[in-house]
């Protein structure tokens, strides 16, 4: 990721919601991203275009219908590739988000209900 793109990341980011923001920040996102990147052998150029797509996924950039064409394309690598990468990514990191939201949302909505 170019410096821009890592200061517009954040400056999303921090737009969040912050059950959002720490549904992000409990997930393990980079680490996770990390181990894929090295279990696929991506270039580090490769590893940066993924973690950008994974972004904006994340931020409703890129519909998940499309995504598997993207990584496809933009990584330069085999349609069975691009599928193996995108089930990990919403495996290892877009259902832990997702998860990780519910309970926090599920947290707040028993908070509320005990005032």
């Amino acid at each position: 990721m170019t410096a821009t793109s890592i200061e517009r990341n954040t400056e999303k980011f921090n737009n969040l919601p912050l059950d959002y923001q720490e549904a992000i920040r409990t997930s393990d996102y980079d680490g996770t991203l990390g181990s894929i990147t090295k279990e696929h052998k991506l270039h580090i150029d490769q590893s940066a275009i993924l973690e950008s797509l994974l972004a904006k996924l994340i931020f409703g950039e890129i519909e998940s219908k499309d995504i598997i064409s993207e990584v496809e394309s933009k990584l330069h690598i085999e349609h069975a590739e691009a599928i193996r990468i995108t089930t990990e990514l919403n495996e290892s990191i877009i259902k832990p988000i997702k998860e990780n939201l519910k309970n926090i949302q599920t947290k707040v909505t028993k908070k509320e209900d005990e005032e």
